[in-house]
């Protein structure tokens, strides 16, 4: 009895014990916080913000900055004078790096231990993007130190440094077989990761003038029919093209076609863009909606920017147009007309227009496409053509840039185009290495005025 009664006395202060340990234990516990994440479940976060930053707020200010759009009532009036402040630029810099840097170098540390290539090449090819996007607009940013462990004040790289390291990535990416479309959550079309990778390199090597290696990548570039899209099919509330959203769900009449440069391109009255080869009137209607919101709207009820309308991030089009840009400036004529032609065609197939082929005879003092040589002329065409194919795109304003400004686009006001985004208010808050704020007319290092 004695035996029993011991042995029921230990179970009982053992059970209490354990007890006892395993609430201290479930304290510490907090079921509703996740401590990880599986890698390929985070990849459609990272490219949801790789939209957000090329389709949203950050392209819908260049848009204006391009002469795209026209600011048009409340703060978009100020914006549309080139009127801001750093606090304007913060939410797209935290889509950048919050939601899109940070995740994508989590996610390839995880898919390099587990030796999950592909996931790793497609985490590579974002990371990319989003650091030749976050340049193209702010120059200098954070990058060899950004989103580190330890590092509260990253510094920030030169331009072209953050360019050489989105090709190294891109580069990465092509090693681990990038040749298939997997993990594209937040993207329709039927891509080809490879081919994107080799377009952003192209779009990278333009930047900085090197037109040799961009022509090589270009070579390897996104085919026709391979466009990678930020995926809008769903006619759903938040799955809505991001454009519709702003300007026909939420900011009805903030922004503008009206008095555009693009209007003044595409409109049949003035004949910048209509000649006896080339009809823009279904282009126009395609892009633009009259007396909607405001005298002319883009167009966010039967064209580019419908509801569930797929809004390109990399493209076909643009990288027949690296080509032929590339192959003018190396004095090949017949190579650029080639490239320039696949647009056209592309044009008709895609708007209904007529875009009949040029001949290089078309250019030249008194031809159809009139410039100082013939050259000289198809550069500018192509360059036209590049800032009207890719409407509401972020590229149109790097390429008047890098190109000071070679097409002519007037300012909104006074006699420059702004040349870059403020520094974000909130880093410079947060971050003792950031620099001031700057001014909108501040020339970067991969576009001097």
């Amino acid at each position: 009895m004695k035996k029993i009664s011991y042995i029921l006395a230990l179970s009982l202060a053992v059970g209490f014990s354990s007890c006892k340990k395993d609430i201290k234990e479930i304290n510490k516990i907090n079921p509703g916080q996740f401590s990880d994440s599986d890698p390929v479940l985070m990849m459609p976060g990272a490219q949801l913000a790789n939209v957000l930053v090329n389709e949203g707020e950050a392209a819908r200010l260049a848009g204006i900055f391009s002469g795209h759009h026209v600011g048009w009532d409340r703060q978009f009036v100020s914006y549309g004078d080139y009127v801001m402040n750093a606090g304007d630029f913060n939410t797209p810099w935290g889509n950048l790096y919050t939601e899109g840097i940070a995740q994508c170098r989590i996610i390839r540390a995880k898919a390099a231990k587990a030796n999950n290539k592909q996931l790793n090449s497609v985490a590579c090819i974002t990371e990319a993007n989003l650091l030749l996007t976050a340049s193209a607009l702010w120059g200098d940013i954070p990058d060899s130190e950004a989103c580190t462990d330890g590092i509260t004040s990253p510094k920030f790289d030169k331009m072209s440094d953050v360019h050489k390291h989105a090709i190294a990535l891109l580069d990465s990416a092509l090693s681990y077989s990038a040749n298939h479309a997997n993990f594209s959550g937040a993207y329709a079309g039927n891509h080809n990761w490879a081919q994107v990778a080799n377009t952003l390199k192209a779009r990278a090597y333009l930047r900085m003038g090197d037109y040799t290696n961009a022509a090589a990548a270009a070579t390897s570039g996104v085919a026709a029919g391979k466009d990678l899209l930020a995926d809008h099919s769903q006619a759903t509330p938040g799955a809505w093209n991001l454009y519709y959203d702003f300007l026909d769900w939420n900011r009805a009449g903030y922004i503008s076609a009206s008095g555009s440069h693009m209007q003044k391109l595409l409109d049949s009255s003035t004949f910048f863009r209509n000649n006896a080869k080339t009809d823009e009137s279904s282009r126009f209607a395609y892009y633009f909606l009259e007396d909607y919101y405001t005298p002319l709207d883009p167009n966010i009820d039967n064209g580019i920017f419908a509801a569930t309308n797929n809004f390109p991030i990399v493209s076909y089009v643009e990288n027949q147009l690296i080509l032929a840009e590339c192959a003018i400036r190396g004095g090949d004529i017949n190579t650029a007309l080639t490239h320039l032609n696949n647009v056209r065609k592309d044009n008709a197939t895609s708007t209904g227009g007529q875009y009949d082929d040029y001949v290089a005879g078309d250019f030249g003092p008194g031809q159809i496409v009139p410039g100082a040589n013939a050259n000289d002329a198809m550069l500018k065409e192509i360059l036209v053509e590049k800032y009207t194919s890719l409407y509401g795109q972020i590229e149109p304003w790097c390429d008047l840039r890098r190109t000071k400004n070679l097409i002519g686009v007037v300012p909104n006001k006074g006699t420059q185009l702004p040349q870059r985004f403020l520094v974000p208010q909130d880093e410079i808050n947060a971050n003792k290495n950031a620099p001031a704020a700057g001014t909108l007319f501040d020339a970067l290092e991969l576009f001097p005025q």
